[in-house]
């Protein structure tokens, strides 16, 4: 009899054994994950990684057109610096007309002054006279009927071919002409900033251009000892009209 009881209870607890293993008396799981709760908080949404999802960025909300120039530090935003009145100077180059000159008969090394050329060789010179400073016909010079007028162009032109072309040479010695420092520009120096047209006519008319007299180029060689910057009318003595 007490062998029965001893079977009965063994058997008993290997049954609860096995329910135990199967989930027996637990729980059933949720149907869905939306009937799960963790801490007292919801599963609908999903955690913010970092803070709250509705954060706004610093200084509230980022509109198109808000964006400020960027401060140079100087009390002003950044600014496009003006640009240069003017036309640059031209800058000196090798004559491209010295054949030209040869085929009229002359050495463009051992040129006369002006007047002392023929008039038929000194014709053949004005249409290169013209294209060197850009003027569209002969008038740029001339009056207009009466080439035998006198104009201050003339007479500057004179002053420019006996103090220029026939007085200077380029860097390599080799010879000048009216578009070595004109090129097609009448007016070929730009005079509204002083100071950087004492370093054009340093690295320039200085540097670039020498003497046919194999003395030193320097600023008197042009402007005279005392420098006298008005050439022209100062140095040449023509009338300004």
């Amino acid at each position: 009899m007490v062998a029965t009881k001893h079977l009965a209870l063994v058997f008993a607890l290997a049954l609860s054994g096995v329910a135990a293993a199967c989930g027996g008396g637990s729980t059933p799981p949720p149907d869905t994950a939306n009937d799960q709760k963790t801490d007292g908080t919801s599963t609908d949404k999903p955690a913010d990684p970092g803070g709250a999802t509705d954060a706004k960025p610093e200084g509230g909300d980022a509109k198109p057109g808000d964006a400020k120039p960027a401060d140079t530090g100087t009390g002003g935003t950044a600014a496009t610096p003006p640009a240069a009145a003017g036309k640059p100077s031209t800058n000196i180059r090798q004559s491209q007309m010295l054949e030209d000159i040869k085929k009229i008969g002359l050495a463009p090394d051992k040129l006369q002054d002006l007047p002392k050329i023929g008039l038929a060789q000194k014709k053949k010179l004005m249409p290169l006279f013209q294209k060197a400073l850009g003027y569209k016909d002969c008038n740029g010079c001339h009056v207009e009927g009466d080439f035998k007028a006198e104009t201050r162009k003339i007479k500057i032109t004179r002053g420019m071919w006996k103090n220029f072309v026939v007085a200077l040479r380029d860097e390599k010695g080799g010879a000048v002409f009216c578009d070595t420092c004109h090129d097609g520009n009448e007016h070929n120096l730009n005079h509204a900033d002083k100071k950087a047209l004492e370093t054009f006519m340093d690295e320039q008319y200085e540097d670039k251009l020498t003497r046919a007299d194999k003395k030193d180029m320097e600023c008197g060689t042009c402007h005279g000892d005392p420098f006298e910057g008005d050439i022209i009318t100062k140095v040449w003595g023509i009338a300004k009209k």
